[in-house]
């Protein structure tokens, strides 16, 4: 890996995704099963927000209504499965009544529903956490909840499917300026580099690439208005 190839792609970090704009600095939420479906439902078609806002408000308040630490784990989706006649209880909790796509119910009932159908398809908690079509199957078996859904629990759970690899791979193209795509090898000694010129552990880096690049390649949703509201580029779809 060239060093001009490192600093090209350092550079290219700190314009898109900068530490102090870019709110993905952080490393998704391995052995955090509950916190990871969480994000994943919440963070579909809404602005992420701040530490104290949006998806990781949503997180806090579950935290705190399990009395589960910082440090400690949110690792059974049990917790969360034994609201699913319980939606607007769950909701309620969590301080927040934005809808699944289709407005089907509120993400809390769809977080709830989502943790029972993996709960039943063996999926209990972050190591049960894998690319199956069982498990896939499960979370898209919701209404509203897509496969970009599931793939972002995967993701945030701490692994990485194939198509996570070639999307890591993608951005690592276009932020070394690459004529010619990187293999998956070559992305991947790129983003180790990179971490440590930046002084950031790899799962971080990767964490905020990855969401970058997804943001940036998902499709423009059609707005019914003719004058469409600015795009908000933290916000993202299931």
């Amino acid at each position: 890996m060239k060093d001009t190839d490192v600093v090209r792609a350092a550079e290219f970090i700190g314009a898109e995704l900068p530490r102090e704009a870019w709110p993905h600095w952080n490393q998704g939420w391995p052995r955090e099963s509950e916190a990871a479906l969480l994000d994943a439902i919440f963070s579909s078609r809404a602005a992420y927000g701040t530490p104290k806002t949006g998806v990781r408000a949503v997180v806090d308040r579950w935290r705190t209504h399990r009395s589960v630490a910082a440090g400690e784990h949110l690792d059974s989706l049990s917790a969360l499965a034994a609201f699913t006649d319980r939606g607007d209880e769950l909701a309620t909790i969590l301080g927040n009544r934005q809808r699944v796509p289709g407005n089907y119910f509120t993400k809390a009932e769809g977080a709830a529903r989502a943790a029972k159908a993996l709960a039943d398809a063996g999926c209990r908690c972050g190591a049960d956490v894998e690319d199956t079509e069982g498990l896939r199957s499960a979370v898209v078996s919701v209404p509203g909840l897509g496969p970009r859904t599931f793939e972002t629990l995967v993701f945030l759970s701490g692994k990485l499917t194939a198509t996570s690899i070639d999307l890591l791979a993608r951005f690592a193209t276009e932020a070394s300026s690459s004529e010619e795509l990187l293999s998956s090898t070559d992305a991947a000694e790129l983003l180790v580099a990179v971490a440590e010129h930046l002084d950031v552990d790899v799962p971080t880096l990767t964490h905020a690439a990855w969401r970058y690049q997804r943001t940036a390649e998902q499709p423009r949703r059609s707005k019914k208005s003719t004058t469409p509201p600015a795009a908000d580029p933290l916000a993202e779809t299931a």
